[in-house]
């Protein structure tokens, strides 16, 4: 007797289990097929990489966050990542503008062409940077009575590191009371000086709608009153300027210049050598410099000027840019000490350059005319193009501000009279300097007397880093609010 008399009431119920068993592994097998790369890389020689280990060292990626997303385009999940050795050698350019309909090439962190294709304009980037949107600022906020909050980023002991701070997603804009005036001010900087100040080359066009996007959705949801997005997405509504911009016909970083004033430069990844290159910026804010003289340059020469970055810091931050991944965005604050407050100021803008405008009449210098810069950095990763983004803002407070803040002379004083001198040197002028310690040690010993510090208090770098004990209190009352 055969099996199908004997288990005749049992066996095709089997038969078709097994056969929609076999159906559903086939479609499986399918589906990973069509969303993961297909591995025909070749591999790449030990001798490569022992002369370039930066060639097949790519950030993490978060291609998986498209199961999220349900794209109509898309094939059907799981996606999975791309190898090394097929980010590296099925590369998206990055110095030449991309055929974005050729299918199987990638970004650095692992997104196809096809991806890039399925998401279209206005993704949700909450989603794929792992990074939650703003919140907005609310009803209470004014900009006509808006300060930047007080950075007072000193530290001690003092040494040469990039001294960075978990990113806060609420202040990666902020905008203050002079934005009407500073937009105006930069406008004016890019019609005089051009390519000095602003430029995009090819191989950056994702990267730079990327970053515009990513902005103007922080804009609309953390100052709702003054922006919006209209015309399904296509135009962005500025009510401080009064102006519309159409989306569709503006490159995207002329956007960007034409509504935030702050500073962005982008290095990309070099599909040839693994390293980042500046490949876009619209930065004003320099002294000393200016961003078109660092122009298709390598992170390390960009920074050639930096105290001690060669010796001490190029290879540890060529490390970290290489695996800094797109959910741990970051942000830093610098400081310089200076007698005006240049918007910018580059020696290729005239002969006989000098940083103080007191260069001629060093006696003249008074504390009054002593200004305190910070640049408050952010830095982080796109997730598309894998491009960083580094974003800065320069704020200028008199250095009498101080007098009242509890720790800041002393820690200040430390600084510059205790400071390694190439780092002091970098960070202001002899003349200027010795007008700050004769101010800064007046005002430490004021607050000893007046209770504010502690007679025994061991200088060092305030919990509070890059504020002071107490610097809300103080800043509420300056806005109002």
């Amino acid at each position: 007797m055969g099996l199908e008399v004997l288990y005749g009431f049992c066996t095709r119920p089997l038969h078709l289990a097994a056969y929609a068993l076999a159906i559903t592994i086939v479609g499986f097998v399918l589906r990973r097929l069509s969303t993961r790369p297909r591995s025909s890389a070749k591999p790449v020689s030990r001798s490569t990489l022992e002369k370039n280990p930066w060639i097949l060292q790519f950030p993490p990626s978060r291609r998986h966050v498209l199961e999220n997303l349900k794209l109509e385009k898309a094939s059907a999940g799981p996606y999975l990542a791309p190898s090394p050795e097929v980010l590296y050698q099925r590369a998206v350019p990055s110095t030449k503008t991309a055929d974005w309909d050729q299918d199987n090439l990638f970004t650095p962190t692992g997104f196809s062409t096809k991806d890039i294709r399925a998401l279209g304009r206005f993704p949700d980037y909450s989603v794929l940077t792992g990074t939650r949107y703003p919140q907005p600022y609310g009803a209470h906020f004014d900009i006509n009575k808006a300060v930047f909050r007080p950075f007072r980023p000193f530290r001690w002991t003092y040494h040469q590191t990039m001294a960075y701070y978990k990113f806060d997603p609420d202040w990666w804009v902020e905008l203050e009371q002079n934005y009407a005036t500073t937009m105006a001010a930069r406008q004016a900087l890019l019609e005089k000086h051009g390519d000095l100040v602003f430029f995009t080359d090819p191989g950056s066009e994702l990267a730079c709608r990327e970053l515009m996007e990513m902005l103007i959705q922080f804009l609309c949801k953390r100052y709702p009153q003054y922006f919006c997005l209209e015309n399904d997405n296509t135009v962005l509504h500025n009510r401080l300027l009064n102006t519309k911009t159409d989306l569709l016909n503006t490159p995207p970083l002329r956007v960007v210049f034409s509504n935030i004033p702050e500073d962005y430069a982008m290095v990309m990844r070099n599909e040839n050598d693994g390293f980042y290159y500046l490949r876009a910026a619209m930065t004003c804010s320099s002294v000393g410099w200016d961003i078109g003289m660092h122009r298709g340059k390598a992170l390390r020469d960009v920074h050639e000027h930096v105290p001690d970055y060669a010796e001490k810091m190029a290879f540890s931050m060529d490390r970290f840019f290489a695996k800094m991944a797109v959910d741990q965005p970051i942000q830093r604050c610098s400081w310089s000490l200076e007698d005006h407050a240049p918007l910018f100021s580059s020696p290729r803008m005239m002969e006989n350059w000098e940083r103080s405008a007191f260069a001629d009449n060093k006696e003249a210098l008074t504390i009054d005319h002593v200004k305190l810069r910070c640049d408050y950095q952010t830095l982080r990763r796109l997730p598309l193009s894998g491009a960083i983004v580094f974003n800065f803002k320069a704020v200028f407070t008199p250095l009498t501000e101080l007098r009242d803040e509890p720790f800041m002379p002393a820690l200040l004083l430390k600084v510059l009279e205790e400071g390694k001198e190439s780092l002091i040197t970098y960070k202001t002028v002899d003349h200027v300097k010795d007008v700050a310690i004769q101010a800064c040690r007046q005002w430490a010993a004021e607050q000893v007397e007046k209770g504010l510090v502690p007679k025994d208090w061991e200088v060092g770098t305030v919990d509070e880093s890059p504020f002071y004990p107490g610097w809300e209190k103080k800043w509420h009352a300056q806005q109002g609010f």
